[in-house]
């Protein structure tokens, strides 16, 4: 259940800064998306769109 909050939080917070281009869904977005990949049931699937998304917000 907590992989599942941390997703959805990580991509509402992405779908914001799209958005909007607000920074801090952008910093908001990064620590969700990395809370993720170091959490400890991640999938490879959840690992791999986690390092997707941190490649596309750190550019």
């Amino acid at each position: 259940m907590q992989t599942q909050n941390l997703l959805i939080a990580a991509l509402l917070y992405l779908i914001e800064y799209q958005a909007t281009q607000c920074v801090t869904a952008k910093k908001r977005a990064l620590m969700a998306f990395e809370a993720l990949a170091n959490a400890q049931d991640c999938s490879d699937e959840i690992d791999a769109l986690c390092s997707r998304a941190s490649t596309l917000l750190h550019t």
